[in-house]
């Protein structure tokens, strides 16, 4: 287990699995490439839903297209497209960027997939919806990007100020379905 995993689970308790974890080597035969372990993991131990009612991390097989990776990677991979045919920066090339989580603005997270072949060191790059040619980056993998966020001790531009909830632990959320 991912030792951010790890620890997003003491500061976020984690459900109880109602379903089967994915079938990881379909799943990534599907996309066409590898998924890190700490994404692997962090499905494997929350599940789909979201932290403090407002960041969903995609997931394969969701009913909602949006929510489920696959369908989630191959839309936002369109969005970039059409930023980077309008002139936009993109922080990496648009084949190097791959969703992995929304926000309930309409933000969303990537994984920048450098290097390619090497998903364990993947960082995080942040989308805000109001303003479409900033970037956040971050120099982590996608569990230590949430332990970073939820413990406010990194901030995210686009994201609301009062993500996390200021003052309570944060929370996961399972959507039932």
């Amino acid at each position: 287990m991912n030792r951010y995993v790890e620890r997003l689970a003491r500061m976020v308790p984690p459900p109880p699995r109602s379903s089967a974890p994915p079938n990881w080597p379909a799943v990534e035969r599907s996309l066409g490439f590898a998924l890190p372990g700490d994404y692997k993991d962090l499905v494997d131990r929350y599940g789909p839903g979201r932290f403090d009612d407002f960041l969903a991390v995609l997931v394969p097989g969701h009913p909602v297209p949006r929510l489920d990776l696959v369908h989630g990677v191959a839309e936002a991979t369109e969005t970039l497209r059409a930023y980077a045919s309008s002139g936009e920066a993109l922080p990496a090339p648009v084949d190097g960027l791959t969703a992995v989580a929304l926000t309930d603005n309409g933000d969303t997270v990537y994984w920048v997939r450098e290097p390619g072949d090497a998903p364990d060191r993947w960082r995080i790059a942040v989308n805000g919806a109001r303003d479409f040619d900033e970037w956040h980056l971050f120099d982590g993998c996608l569990a230590h990007f949430l332990v970073a966020v939820l413990n406010r001790e990194s901030g995210v531009p686009a994201f609301p100020d009062d993500f996390p909830y200021p003052g309570v632990a944060p929370i996961f959320t399972p959507y039932g379905y």
